[in-house]
């Protein structure tokens, strides 16, 4: 994977670059300190964030994955 653009980790706060083998091995099941919301509940297939998965997912096959970014800015 190549190194993500300097101006993103320089210019916003909290800032995570992952891999889709890293997402691949994230254990969806766990969950958070109260331990009643998962990983999966939050995000997972079942949700609505399954269609920007299945997006990035097409995109990564036409592009490459070290050409897919999705930034998300929760306010």
């Amino acid at each position: 994977m190549s190194t993500p653009p300097t101006v993103a980790r320089t210019t916003c706060n909290g800032t995570t670059w992952l891999t889709w083998a890293q997402i691949a091995a994230t254990d969806w099941q766990e969950t958070d300190v109260t331990g009643t919301r998962s990983r999966a509940s939050a995000a997972g297939a079942d949700t609505d964030w399954s269609r920007v998965w299945s997006v990035m997912g097409t995109l990564t096959e036409v592009h490459g994955a070290e050409n897919v970014r999705l930034v998300v800015w929760f306010h």
